[in-house]
Formats: structure tokens, sequence, C-alpha cells
């Protein structure tokens, strides 16, 4: 694990980790690495998550649905809840948001219930192709 967040994370764990939480934080670790790079300026977007990683997250995350609380929520849509500025790339804006609140979250250890907050909505903004390019279409966007 190199991710700082991904140590966290690690942590928060129940031992024995199960097969099912240490492939999680494998895919993790690849996420949260991929957003700081994309933040830095310093790789493309791509295509976006696989059917397999996507239901990887969310096996694991179901154990976790629903453990945080409204503070959770605020501490972490603070960081996450950004305006989108022209002439910025959203896909850059949303590595930034999702790589400033990971590291800031691993600096200043939160309870569990923070780190299961965070990975819910970073799924959620996965999901919602936060990190894919679109390309742009004929008469369209």
């Amino acid at each position: 694990m190199i991710h700082p967040l991904t140590r966290a994370v690690a942590r928060a764990l129940p031992r024995p980790r199960s097969r099912l939480a240490t492939r999680y934080l494998a895919l993790l670790d690849r996420r949260l690495t991929r957003a700081d790079r994309l933040a830095a300026g310093l790789g493309a977007a791509g295509r976006g998550e696989t059917r397999a990683s996507r239901a990887l997250a969310r096996g694991f995350l179901r154990r976790y649905e629903g453990a945080w609380s409204d503070g959770d929520e605020n501490l972490v849509r603070g960081h996450l809840d950004v305006w989108h500025r022209p002439g910025v790339s959203p896909v850059v804006e949303a590595a930034r948001a999702l790589a400033t609140c990971a590291r800031t979250l691993a600096a200043i250890a939160p309870p569990p219930s923070t780190l299961w907050f965070f990975l819910w909505e970073m799924e959620s903004m996965l999901e919602s192709g936060a990190f894919v390019n679109h390309p742009k279409v004929p008469g369209g966007r």
C-alpha cells in the first residue's frame, strides 16, 4: 500500500482482514494514485472503471453503508463539493478534490465512519464518470 489513505483504511479494518478487504485495498490504492496523478496533470483520465472493479468496491462498501454521521458527511463534502471553473477540466477538478480530501483525511486520522463515507462518495464520483474523458459528439456536448 502506497497511498496514506489506503494505509488509514487498512488500519480501520477489523482483523483478520478478509480477502475482499485485501482486494479492495489494492483497488483503492490504484484509484487514489490515479487521482493524485490526474490532479497533478500527469495522466489522462482513461475510459473509467471496469464492471469488475465497481462490483468489488460495492461488495466491500456494502458492509459499511450508512455507518456515518452528518458530521462525517459535512467534513468529506466540504472537500469534494467543488464548483466547475471555466477553462479547467472537470476531470482534473474532480481528481484534485478527491486527492486533496484523501490526503487531508489521512493526515487528520478521522474515525472509521468518516473514511467509510469518503469511500462511498468516491464510489459515487467514479460511477458518475468523474474521471472519464467523454469524447465530443458532433452536434452534441
